[in-house]
């Protein structure tokens, strides 16, 4: 793993030590493809504008923290990596790093529900957060009656949608998980990444996200409501 960036060397050490616990967590979910990554790339950068230029002159809004280029560079804004705390850094390093070992930011046409919901549910595996905490804006959702009964689509990952998206995506993988597996799970996973057109109906039996739609619905009550 190699960290860098125009930042005092102490905070790239600081950094480096978090990545290299969040890509352990990344592993216990995704050996193989962990292992076969190679190299993980960390770029810190040390304020908005360097933070866009890297991501290709993107701008972004002052909260975002990472963002995976796709090259498979990791990019950092340290000064919204500055409002964490150690586990929200090791989360969003976990996120990113799960881009990487799956090559699913060098992939283009990729459904976004998959590829950021299978990143949140790796960064948050392991870690001792809730999923009600950890999807606060579905969780009021669903308390209001209002719950999804099908993943987000990719409209939804950009503007005022975008948080609630990213949370929607975790918890739906989140209920794939507990219905059908880890193996099963994972087999989606790659399979999407790789292009295979069936590869949910492959995967889960020959469900759809339509046919799931009652037990997703159950699903979120029993479980965030």
């Amino acid at each position: 793993m190699r960290v860098s960036g125009s930042v005092d060397r102490a905070v790239l050490l600081s950094i480096l030590a978090v990545a290299q616990e969040a890509r352990s967590w990344v592993e216990r979910s995704w050996p193989v493809r962990t292992d076969s990554a190679g190299l993980v790339r960390i770029e810190v950068a040390s304020d908005a504008a360097q933070f866009a230029t890297l991501r290709g002159g993107v701008p972004t809004s002052p909260d975002v923290v990472a963002s995976t280029t796709p090259t498979g560079l990791i990019v950092l804004s340290r000064p919204a990596l500055g409002t964490l705390n150690v586990q929200g850094r090791r989360i969003v390093l976990a996120h990113e790093i799960t881009h990487v070992v799956l090559k699913q930011t060098t992939r283009a046409g990729l459904p976004k529900w998959v590829v950021e919901g299978s990143a949140e549910f790796t960064a948050y595996r392991f870690t001792d957060v809730s999923l009600s905490a950890a999807t606060p804006a579905l969780t009021a959702a669903v308390r209001a009656g209002k719950e999804p009964r099908v993943p987000p689509g990719d409209a939804s990952f950009s503007g005022s949608t975008t948080q609630s998206a990213y949370q929607q995506a975790h918890v739906y993988m989140a209920f794939l998980v507990t219905r059908y597996g880890l193996s099963a799970w994972r087999q989606f996973v790659v399979a999407t990444g790789e292009g295979t057109h069936n590869a949910f109906a492959e995967s889960f039996s020959g469900a759809s996200t339509q046919t799931l739609r009652p037990a997703y619905a159950a699903f979120l009550r029993r479980t965030i409501s």
